[in-house]
């Protein structure tokens, strides 16, 4: 099986990018040359002291054993222990979407690798930066974006049948009332009471000619008629149930 190669371990995308331009000719200014020689050192320093942070050593042998020979986890300052993979065809290491935080990665990290989290098979670097800069969709994101709209879909049929099945559990009688009454709602007519609901409309009034309702929150609408479960009209009784003061 042949050996694979990787590049120095303070060779990653920031290093080299920054290299890259000093070398472009583009910066001329002296100054401007320094701060970023002193940039390109401070980063390194930080690489080198995040790889050699006992929990990322170990990690790194485990991944590289049990996932792949090209990953090596380090402590990031900001970020806190992250997996960076060597790409091979752009030369330096190159950070895996996402973040472990500062804590220890939880059991099984290499068996999530393998699996859902294999982002570096489902992305290139050029994806990376492209979504970096907002000029596309990164394809991890375009994969759960798809996971999504199945689930929304698959919820909103659940709902749709939901609603179905308690309409075909009404009457005939109980439709007609129905329909009668949206049409009424909707076209200014009046409605007409029945049964428990005249008797609850008849006490409404009573009470509002009495002055014992209490003034009509805003968010009730000025013309509604039900106060719910207004806490100054309801108190709780024991066994869940509320009843009228």
């Amino acid at each position: 099986m042949p050996s694979i190669k990787v590049g120095p371990p303070t060779q990653d995308v920031e290093v080299v990018t920054m290299r890259r331009f000093l070398d472009s000719g583009e910066c001329m200014d002296l100054s401007d040359r320094a701060q970023i020689l002193n940039a390109i050192e401070l980063r390194k320093a930080s690489l080198v002291s995040g790889l050699a942070h006992p929990i990322a050593k170990r990690w790194t042998k485990k991944l590289q054993k049990e996932v792949e020979p090209l990953l090596r986890m380090r402590l990031d300052p900001m970020l806190g222990f992250v997996i960076d993979r060597w790409v091979e065809a752009e030369g330096y290491w190159h950070k895996i979407p996402g973040a472990i935080g500062f804590q220890e990665p939880r059991p099984g990290l290499c068996e999530r690798m393998r699996t859902q989290y294999d982002m570096w098979k489902k992305s290139t670097p050029e994806d990376d930066r492209k979504a970096q800069r907002n000029e596309a969709r990164h394809p991890i994101l375009k994969e759960k974006d798809e996971q999504s709209a199945k689930i929304i879909k698959a919820n909103e049929e659940k709902a749709t049948e939901k609603v179905m099945a308690a309409v075909d559990s009404l009457s005939q009688k109980q439709i007609d009332n129905f329909l009668a009454v949206e049409k009424a709602r909707h076209t200014g007519d009046k409605i007409v009471h029945h049964g428990a609901d005249l008797r609850f409309m008849e006490h409404l009034e009573e009470q509002q000619k009495a002055g014992q309702v209490a003034e009509v929150s805003p968010d009730m609408g000025q013309d509604c008629g039900n106060p719910g479960m207004n806490p100054k009209l309801y108190k709780r009784a024991k066994g869940g149930k509320h009843i009228r003061e």
